[in-house]
């Protein structure tokens, strides 16, 4: 029994290793073709761009997304774990999106593989999102001059003066609590 759960460990970590190479080699690939676009192939006609570069991204994404499945699909197959690429297809893409429908099952000897990948694939799944994120916000933020509201409007500033040490809690320095505010 502990032979096999090391073995499973061990798959189990070659593919989470695996699809997290593929995942920064992807989105670097992402990025270096946003980069690419914007700097020759940007379309003056309505904003086109607006709507083209956050397809293209998430679409690559999806690409991404599915690159890692089937890799976890064909473990499977090759592991003879499920019978048909049909099955393991299934099961990978229900594991790895945490759906986590009951149509295929897993035998025993490979059930953690399975749920290692359900975790793999929702920090994968989050990782994607940030990246979606940031690139999308540093796309669509205007310039600080174009912007209608002044950055740091809102901000809450120390109401000690600078280097006071009124006020603050013992331990810390000053340049600590005007962090923490």
């Amino acid at each position: 029994m502990a032979g096999n759960l090391l073995h499973e460990l061990i798959v189990a970590t070659l593919l989470v290793a695996a699809t997290v190479v593929i995942h920064l080699v992807g989105l670097d690939l992402l990025m270096r073709l946003t980069g690419l676009h914007l700097r020759r192939f940007l379309s003056a006609w309505l904003n086109l761009n607006r709507l083209l570069v956050p397809l293209g991204i998430v679409l690559g994404l999806f690409v991404l997304h599915g690159l890692e499945i089937w890799l976890y699909a064909l473990a499977y197959l090759v592991m003879g774990a499920l019978p048909t690429i049909e099955q393991a297809l299934y099961f990978s893409t229900s594991a790895y999106s945490t759906l986590g429908e009951a149509g295929a099952v897993l035998p025993v000897e490979w059930r953690v593989v399975g749920v290692l990948e359900a975790v793999n694939g929702m920090l994968l799944l989050g990782w994607s999102t940030a990246f979606l994120f940031q690139v999308l916000t540093h796309l669509l933020q205007p310039s600080a001059e174009d912007h209608p509201l002044p950055r740091g409007a809102i901000a809450r500033s120390s109401p000690r003066p600078s280097g006071s040490r009124k006020g603050a809690p013992s331990g810390t320095n000053s340049s600590d609590t005007e962090l923490m505010q």
